[in-house]
Order: C-alpha cells, then structure tokens, then sequence
C-alpha cells in the first residue's frame, strides 16, 4: 500500500482472540480518527484488526445436543494491518498482546530481525475464503505442495485463484498460501474449477 501498511501478527494468550481484537477495534477508531482519515477515501489506510472465525455445528456425545460454536482458526493471533510506526504504538498501548510475530529471514537495518509481513493480497484473498466459505477451512502449518494452479469459475470464489489439493477420500480442494502461517484450504468442487496457465 502507498502508506506502508502491512498485516503484521499479534500474539495473544489462548481463548482471548475475539476480546483482543475487540480491544483493538476500540483502540484503532481512536488511532484512525488522529489520523484523520476519510472511510471513503482511506478505507485501505486505515488500520484494522482481523481474527478468522468459523462456525461450526458440534455435537455432545453425552445428550445429543447440537449447538453451533465458533471455532477460531488461527489460535492465538490477530492479524494487524497497520504500518511500521502504528505497530509500535499499538504495541506500547495493547499491553495485551504478548508479542508480535518475527521473521528470523528477513533483518532490520541495524541487523536485528524483524517483524513478519503478511502480504496484502494473500491476506485478502485468506479473508474471502473464511469468509465466503460453505465447506470447513482448515489451516495446514507445512509449505503448500503446490498442484496444479487453478482459478474458481463460478460461485461465491469466482475469480479467486489457488492450488488444486486432491483429498485422500477422493474430494477436491482450493488451497491459497499464506505467508508464516502455511496454507488454507477449503474443498471445492473440481468442475467449478479451471486451469491457469502461467
């Protein structure tokens, strides 16, 4: 972005993402308001926070009872967007977070590491899928063995391009890479999908 802004992670304690980033939101309508930024002309500047979460219908083996539960699929991160100064000062002000997350590759200029760097557009395209997802996302930690490069056709991820994954019980899924968190998948139909070619 033109400004800097990046989507760093914050590291919470576990079973407190939803209330952290609730705290954030609080805190970021002050920040974006110093900042004195237009929302219909600096949507993309201003700083937000993100937990992906997904519901899910569970089951108690003990009576039977099904209740629908929200199940965070990145314990213990909230993913920032925010440039470099406004990290720092979300740091010092969200004594909440325990942390942000480093990247042992990438070095300041004083040879320090430095602060992982989600891009933009992996960020984004992670988003849509929780978001417009009808099957279970799942996060795989490992690098994506990439198959064949594919892009949806029709349907809520029209447009959206990924990786095919074959399923071992035969079902075809998207998977996107997301930068120190690995990949995300969700199973998508093989018909609604074509092939890009590079």
């Amino acid at each position: 972005m033109a400004d800097g802004n990046h989507w760093f992670i914050a590291v919470v304690t576990p079973n407190t993402e939803k209330s952290c980033r609730d705290k954030l939101d609080k805190l970021f309508e002050t920040l974006n308001k110093e900042k004195k930024y237009d929302e219909s002309k600096d949507e993309d500047r201003k700083i937000i926070s993100y937990v992906p979460i997904q519901r899910e219908l569970h089951e108690w083996p003990s009576n039977g009872k099904r209740v629908w539960v929200d199940k965070i699929l990145c314990p213990c991160y909230v993913f920032i967007r925010c440039s470099d100064r406004d990290r720092y000062d979300i740091a010092c002000k969200a004594k909440f977070i325990l942390h942000f997350l480093m990247d042992r590759a990438r070095k300041t200029k004083d040879g320090r590491n430095d602060f992982a760097r989600i891009p933009n557009s992996q960020m984004e395209t992670f988003r849509r899928m929780v978001g417009d997802a009808e099957n279970p996302v799942s996060i795989d930690p490992f690098k994506l063995h990439q198959g064949s490069k594919v892009r949806v056709k029709s349907g809520r991820f029209a447009g959206m391009e990924g990786y095919l994954y074959r399923e071992p019980n035969g079902s075809t899924s998207i998977a996107v890479a997301i930068d120190f968190l690995g990949s995300a998948r969700t199973e998508y139909p093989i018909e609604l999908l074509e092939l890009v070619k590079d």
